[in-house]
């Protein structure tokens, strides 16, 4: 599904229905009022090392949401497994305790957000080495700009048992803090 550009490639900076920059004066190949495919990262820009580490992060990235699913499985079964044991033996004095429940809840959870949101904007995208998508893919608080890819990433760390964000969180601390790009994280 195609996106309208609302970050410049080049700086990060506010669009505001430009065609130009205003921040650094990098000219789109697009009108940003039309949808359209954001334009691909040189490989001249940012962080030299990007080579040697963009095999190792597309690699990562692309099964994340596999990894995820498979972190979600094991804590569902976990917690199933769980109540399998505690409900028989309530009547003799045994207590469901909240880790059997947060077990199943969680994997839940992880599962429909490693399908729902995982897999379409952060693996496949991965897979397609489309860096510019995910930088520019921000929750702007004032002129805050996180990544999505990073609260998603947080959030399924929680959910996950602190392990199973980490297939999202390690590739994308390696594109923010050394990706093809410097990513910058005011708006301003």
């Amino acid at each position: 599904m195609a996106k309208t550009q609302k970050f410049c490639p080049e700086c990060g900076a506010e669009l505001s229905g430009n065609k130009i920059c205003e921040k650094c004066g990098y000219e789109t190949s697009q009108n940003v009022e039309q949808k359209g495919k954001t334009q691909k990262v040189s490989s001249s820009e940012g962080n030299p090392n990007w080579e040697n580490i963009e095999s190792f992060v597309t690699l990562l990235g692309k099964w994340a949401w596999v990894i995820v699913i498979i972190n979600g499985l094991i804590y569902l079964f976990w917690g199933i497994w769980g109540l399998i044991w505690i409900i028989p033996a309530i009547p003799y004095g045994a207590t469901l305790d909240i880790y059997t429940i947060w077990n199943i809840i969680s994997g839940i959870a992880v599962i429909i957000l490693a399908i729902i949101i995982v897999k379409p904007r952060f693996s496949n995208k991965c897979a397609a080495k489309d860096w510019d998508y995910l930088l520019n893919d921000v929750l702007t608080l004032g002129n805050l700009r996180i990544p999505w890819m990073l609260i998603w990433g947080i959030i399924i760390e929680i959910l996950g048992n602190w392990w199973g964000g980490l297939p999202i969180l390690i590739p994308a601390v390696l594109l923010i803090f050394m990706g093809p790009k410097p990513y910058d994280w005011t708006t301003d």
